[in-house]
Formats: C-alpha cells, sequence, structure tokens
C-alpha cells in the first residue's frame, strides 16, 4: 500500500513539475527577473521545508557529519536552484512538454551512466542494448514533441 500510495504521489508532483516553471515564471515576472523567480521558489521551498522539520519534531542535524562529507555531496543544493531557474527560463519558451521531455532525457542519460559505473553509491547496472534502446526512443520523443 504505500509504494502504491508513493507512487501516486510521485505522479502528482510530475504533474506539478510542468506546472512549477510557469508559476515560477509569473513570479519573476512580477518581481523583474528570472533570477528573483528561482530565488523565491527556493525560499518557499526551503520555508515549507522548515515547517515540515518543526511538526515533525525532527533533532538538529548532526552538523559534524555534515562538516566531514565530501565537499561534493553540496552540488545536489546547486542543482536544484539552477534546475528552477532553467526550467522557469526555458519553459515558457519552448512549452511545458518540450522543457519537461527535455529534462527527463538528461535525467535517463545522466542515470544510465551512473547506474553503469556504480557513481554515487548506487548499484553497478551495466549499460545494455534495451537501455540505450529507451534512451535513443526518448530522445527521439523529445525531437517529435518540439519539432514534429
Amino acid at each position: 500500500m504505500i509504494q502504491i500510495l508513493l507512487g501516486l504521489w510521485i505522479a502528482v508532483m510530475g504533474a506539478g513539475i510542468s506546472m512549477q516553471p510557469l508559476l515560477n515564471a509569473q513570479v519573476a515576472s512580477r518581481a523583474g527577473h528570472p533570477i528573483y523567480g528561482a530565488l523565491i521558489s527556493v525560499f518557499v521551498s526551503t520555508c515549507l521545508m522548515a515547517a515540515i522539520v518543526v511538526l515533525a519534531r525532527l533533532p538538529a542535524p548532526n552538523l559534524k557529519a555534515l562538516a566531514a562529507g565530501p565537499w561534493w555531496m553540496w552540488i545536489g543544493g546547486l542543482i536544484g536552484g539552477l534546475y528552477v531557474l532553467a526550467a522557469l527560463m526555458a519553459t515558457p519558451r519552448l512549452g511545458a512538454a518540450t522543457t519537461v521531455a527535455i529534462f527527463i532525457a538528461g535525467q535517463l542519460i545522466a542515470s544510465i551512466v551512473i547506474d553503469h559505473f556504480g557513481l554515487l553509491g548506487v548499484p553497478h547496472h551495466p549499460v545494455d542494448l534495451p537501455r540505450l534502446i529507451g534512451v535513443a526512443m526518448l530522445v527521439g520523443g523529445v525531437v517529435m514533441i518540439r519539432w514534429a
């Protein structure tokens, strides 16, 4: 049951991802610059996570463990902020379907590389023909969504 609920939540959030850049673009337009749209979006996200921490009564994070982690783990936050900015700048110009399809294609290509080499602690899953065909089909889908 948990897996079904998690799957539904992910599907709803996937639908939200197609709307988020357009909503952020509205904020950016009113604020005067795309970077403000991204900044405000990330700020609202931060406030939501802080509220969840308080409501869930989570203990403070282990700052020593965080400080001892590898420097590159902080890149995730950079990617998140730049994703929001890229999406809000691209979606009004390319359309929601094209933007999301390009993001998914990029995610899939990177994920296959990560799996193939077992990067960032994931189990090794070598590239094979079905995976390559899947990537080619998705990239073909991006082309068809945008230019067909």
